[in-house]
């Protein structure tokens, strides 16, 4: 008869090889999660142009119009399947978070483009001299405002999930790391 070889957890090779995609998928998760929540900070920062001043504000912007690009390849996988779910049947929920997505799309971009177009730092620092009208001010304000009351309610609407991730790839861990000092 052929033993089954464990591990010094006394785990199984088969019960090893199937936590692996789910360690794989945690990571992924966590990796988003982390890369979500960086952006968020990093925008709950920016909006608060005499905290951080002027300078920093729009480096910072910069950053997350770059970061913008990075969430949307990283969720490339969801926006594809949540689209093609649109045609067909889903739930009510998940179409008002595509369309409140989209929304946020929109609204960031509103706030990168004016705010480039606006830019009395960091732009004219690489040699470029951005000479925008008072529109684009108006546009960025009204953008930011829209996009902080879009943004709350994203949070709202997905935070079941949002304390849940915390509580399954955060703070587990790290009280099994407590514990098993």
């Amino acid at each position: 008869m052929q033993r089954a070889v464990t591990d010094t957890l006394g785990r199984s090779t088969a019960t090893r090889q199937r936590e692996q995609p789910a360690r794989r998928r945690n990571r992924r998760v966590l990796r988003l999660f982390a890369i979500d929540s960086l952006l968020f900070a990093t925008f709950v920062v920016v909006v608060n142009v005499p905290l951080t001043g002027l300078a920093v504000h729009e480096w910072l912007g910069i950053a997350i119009g770059i970061g913008l690009i990075v969430h949307l390849v990283q969720h490339g996988d969801w926006i594809a399947t949540t689209s093609h779910r649109m045609l067909s049947a889903t739930s009510f929920q998940n179409r008002l978070n595509y369309f409140l997505m989209l929304s946020l799309f929109a609204g960031f971009v509103s706030i990168i483009a004016s705010g480039l177009l606006i830019s009395e730092v960091a732009l004219p620092w690489i040699g470029v001299t951005p000479n925008a009208g008072p529109f684009w001010l108006w546009l960025h304000l009204v953008s930011v405002g829209w996009v902080i009351w879009l943004t709350a309610i994203h949070v709202a609407l997905n935070w079941r999930w949002i304390a849940g991730t915390m509580d399954r790839l955060v703070f587990r861990p790290l009280e099994r790391h407590r514990s098993s000092r």
